[in-house]
């Protein structure tokens, strides 16, 4: 994708905050990568050594935090998967095996999977140095159990098409709520996130309704750039009412 992948957005929320929320708040979570910013939920957070080491270094860096008897590993470029990750915790848990790992179409996916936490540690410290190992060298060190995944839920993102393909199946199934997708456009445009939006939506009901609808978003627009250089909002709003309440200019002539 060329930067990092948690920082990308779905449906108004960034992929990393996407898989956080779905997770049971009372879950502990480590985050493997670099530091990130306004999370929904406290984390703790490592680095893999080197940094971009491979996918074994980042579960050895998370592991090495982890407290809890089961791990359950999720790649943050996995949108969907959010819902099934306490479904393999708790398959795990009924099971004997070491791993509850999904298979999709005949590939496993480690990467959402659930594991026991003693188990994952003894397979990691048999293949020794984790850097630029394989996911697949830990499996062949633990006894896994498969369990059919479904191809959409566990769809990752590695791709601008991939990316397009999880946007359009997000837009189809939920609504985005107004304060992220303000969230969203105010990090991607680099503005402050404040705004009044009963401010803003009442200057676009008075030009729409005593102009003409086109003239709400051009409007405003106008409003932004007028606060952009200093004035009031307030201020600015009256004065856009104002004169919408006496268009047309003349019109009692």
């Amino acid at each position: 994708m060329g930067h990092d992948k948690a920082q990308v957005t779905v449906a108004g929320r960034r992929l990393l905050d996407r898989l956080l929320v779905a997770l049971p708040p009372a879950v502990p979570t480590v985050v493997v990568g670099p530091a990130p910013e306004d999370l929904p939920r406290p984390v703790a957070v490592t680095r893999e050594d080197p940094p971009g080491g491979g996918p074994v270094a980042g579960l050895a860096a998370g592991l090495a935090l982890v407290t809890t008897p089961t791990t359950v590993v999720a790649a943050v470029d996995l949108p969907h998967a959010g819902p099934v990750l306490p479904v393999l915790a708790a398959t795990l848990r009924a099971s004997g095996a070491d791993a509850v790992v999904p298979d999709v179409a005949g590939v496993r996916q480690p990467l959402s999977a659930a594991y026991r936490t003693a188990a994952l540690r003894r397979a990691l410290a048999a293949l020794g140095d984790p850097r630029g190992r394989a996911v697949r060298d830990v499996l062949a060190e633990l006894v896994v159990q498969t369990v059919a995944g479904d191809a959409v839920v566990l769809a990752d993102v590695d791709t601008p098409d991939d990316l397009a393909r999880a946007r359009t199946i997000m837009a189809a199934t939920e609504e985005v709520p107004m304060e992220e997708w303000l969230a969203a456009v105010s990090t991607r445009l680099g503005v402050p996130a404040e705004v009044d939006v009963d401010l803003v939506l009442d200057v676009a009901r008075d030009a729409a309704h005593q102009v003409e609808r086109p003239a709400a978003p051009v409007t405003t627009y106008l409003l932004g750039l007028a606060v952009a250089a200093g004035r009031d909002p307030v201020e600015a709003a009256a004065l856009i009412r104002d004169l919408a309440a006496q268009w047309p200019p003349g019109g009692d002539d």
